[in-house]
């Protein structure tokens, strides 16, 4: 696999660059002092984001994504992307000046920034969990734990978001237990019979970027109407892809947000629930197609440093979104329906699942 190779390839530069890290943790005590007054003195070193006293906290959020049950009112299923779990926290950095102006985005005046904090859980399966030993070309029974840390950054027209993710597959993941718990709690659920032939536990790295736009709102029939295009890529350990999207949102009040809130995207960190509207409440429509172009997928190509299952992946996946996303005073709902393209070669169709948005804006 090339991607394997290529990791192989750049092994010896993240050594080099533990090495470097490791010299940086011996500077002497005058030198770490000299860094903490630098920042407390406001000046542009990127440090500075590294303040975390200054950090004013925004908003709570909470998502669940399933193939069958609640969120899913198109099939009930039980296989591939089946269920996945997340909790985030969005913070204000409060930066200098002087390093808000290094880290803006463009020269308007209005800049605005945000960093969050999300454990994510993800749950795969093959189309049967009936079956002890399930073909080897289906989809592999897979789970991932994962810490995802973002920053972005946002003016009145466009946005990015750095993301960076430290994760786990295998059993330490907690997948099996947590699929096992859910079936054993729920009546007429069948028992997953396959996680022994799990992709393994492997330590996963990825980093992640998302260059959003956002058009002046039209106002048609009553409605307000906006587009929200978006361009991005991954690349790392988990997915090597690139991506392109078309968010079409339209309702009253739009917020002054870039786009619905999702696990297997982001919320926008940088403006508060309660003030992203000039009205105390908000609600909207909203469709969305999105295209990845995919290189590496851990869940179906297999772990990258040690043998695993596998299946034929597919280079491009389209998927197909729509939803309604309500908002009042501190208070966030969001439910979506996505109908996703054969993701590997053997799929016999396509696949759908719901997803569910709750968050919350209050002082801590």
């Amino acid at each position: 696999m090339i991607t394997r190779y290529v990791l192989i390839i750049l092994m010896p530069a993240l050594l080099a660059t533990l090495a470097v890290a490791q010299d940086k943790d011996r500077a002497d005590a005058d030198d770490i002092k000299n860094a903490q007054q630098s920042i407390e003195a406001g000046d542009d070193s990127l440090l500075g984001i590294l303040n975390f006293s200054k950090y004013k906290f925004r908003d709570l959020t909470i998502y669940w994504d399933n193939d069958g049950t609640v969120p899913n009112f198109i099939d009930d299923t039980d296989r591939y992307y089946t269920n996945a779990n997340a909790i985030e926290l969005s913070f204000n950095p409060r930066l200098d000046h002087a390093l808000a102006s290094r880290l803006a985005i463009s020269d308007e005046k209005d800049q605005r920034f945000g960093v969050g904090i999300a454990l994510k859980q993800r749950i795969y399966t093959p189309a049967n969990i009936l079956l002890p030993n399930p073909p080897a070309r289906d989809h592999p029974y897979a789970g991932h734990l994962a810490l995802e840390f973002s920053f972005q950054r946002a003016d009145k027209h466009k946005h990015d978001h750095f993301g960076f993710s430290l994760g786990m597959t295998g059993h330490t993941s907690g997948a099996e237990t947590i699929q096992g718990w859910i079936h054993n709690t729920f009546p007429d659920e069948d028992d997953p019979l396959g996680w022994n032939t799990q992709i393994p536990g492997e330590p996963t790295l990825n980093f992640s970027f998302t260059r959003t736009w956002k058009s002046k709102p039209a106002d048609i029939a009553g409605l307000e109407i906006q587009m929200l295009p978006a361009v991005g890529f991954d690349v790392g350990t988990v997915l090597v892809d690139a991506r392109t999207s078309m968010t079409l949102r339209f309702g009253k009040h739009l917020p002054d947000d870039f786009g619905p809130a999702s696990l297997l995207g982001h919320r926008d960190h940088t403006v508060r629930t309660n003030e992203a509207s000039e009205s105390n409440w908000s609600i909207y429509a909203y469709t969305k197609l999105g295209v990845d172009a995919i290189a590496h997928d851990i869940f179906l190509d297999g772990t990258v440093f040690a043998g695993s299952r596998s299946a034929q992946r597919e280079p491009l996946v389209a998927t197909f979104t729509f939803g309604l996303i309500v908002q009042y005073e501190s208070f966030y709902f969001g439910w979506s329906q996505s109908i996703q393209s054969e993701r590997f070669e053997l799929q016999p169709d396509r696949q759908t699942f719901g997803s569910i948005v709750l968050g919350c804006s209050f002082d801590w």
